[in-house]
């Protein structure tokens, strides 16, 4: 039987079709082949020659912390430069910056005193300033939120030793983020080209952190005491000031989340009292330091 022309063309491009989807199929198999051999190579070398435990190893025990603009960050600086190097990385080179003046963590200490004694792990946030000598206060909860809700509190914090938080469960933990307010506005898509920006939500969690430290000065509060919100006795390091490379404007700590949740628990049952003392060493000279980069 004779076909057409038109059924030639037809059978032809089809014919075409399969022989195309042939090739696709064997040129998918080559390059899934060659990512599979790729995937296994990048895989063998994790498992038998990853040095990222031996260097966070080195970072942690042998360095230590890393604060901005102490000889340890730069240590940690000069150290990455020279790893860098040894993994063909190439242009790596350290940047110069200078900051108003140095800090370095000393020893703090605590007990809350009455209305019995019990000891207190503590560690000084970073740029807190020191204590004068061994101070000793009532525990006051400031849980003032807004600069509107300052008003209660006066004449209420002359001598005293605050708190600003109320704890949470430590384990399990609520699924209860605080600073959701900050970081969800942030997830927002941003506005319309030529509209007028959305106000920063950071910006205004640092106001209203600024103007509660100045008014706990004003009031003649001792010291801050700061929920570190982790189990088994961990300490958070983090700042203690919101202006950086500044000293905040109370001496402040970080108390475990067990001594924090116990402070708590004496409070609502009435009146407890904590000596504690913080000496850091500050210099008030200009410092330079280094960043790394590699480019």
């Amino acid at each position: 039987m004779k076909m057409s022309r038109k059924t030639l063309v037809v059978v032809g491009l089809l014919l075409a079709l399969a022989g195309m989807r042939v090739w696709t199929a064997r040129a998918a198999g080559d390059d899934a082949s060659a990512l599979a051999a790729t995937d296994q190579q990048i895989l063998s070398e994790i498992r038998e020659h990853s040095e990222v435990m031996d260097n966070l190893e080195y970072l942690s025990d042998r360095i230590g912390a890393r604060l901005t603009g102490t000889p340890q960050l730069k240590q940690a600086n000069d150290w990455t430069v020279e790893m860098f190097q040894k993994y063909g990385l190439t242009n790596v080179h350290l940047e110069a910056y200078s900051i108003a003046h140095a800090w370095v963590r000393g020893t703090a200490t605590a007990r809350i005193v009455a209305p019995t004694e019990h000891p207190l792990t503590i560690a000084s946030a970073a740029w807190a300033p020191n204590t004068k000598g061994m101070v000793h206060g009532p525990v006051v909860y400031f849980d003032a939120k807004k600069p509107e809700d300052f008003a209660k509190f006066k004449g209420k914090l002359k001598g005293a030793i605050v708190i600003t938080q109320e704890p949470r469960t430590l384990s399990p933990p609520k699924p209860i983020d605080r600073n959701a307010e900050i970081y969800h506005p942030m997830e927002e898509p941003p506005v319309p080209v030529g509209q007028p920006g959305a106000p920063d939500p950071y910006g205004k969690y640092l106001a209203n952190v600024r103007a509660q430290m100045e008014f706990l000065v004003e009031e003649g509060a001792i010291a801050v005491l700061r929920d570190s919100n982790k189990p088994h006795g961990l300490l958070t390091m983090t700042d203690g000031t919101t202006v950086p490379f500044e000293l905040g404007p109370l001496p402040s700590a970080f108390v475990t989340g067990e001594g924090y949740r116990m402070i708590f628990r004496m409070l609502k049952k009435g009146p407890v009292e904590v000596e504690l003392e913080i000496k850091n060493t500050v210099s008030k000279k200009p410092v330079e330091g280094t960043t790394r980069w590699r480019t």
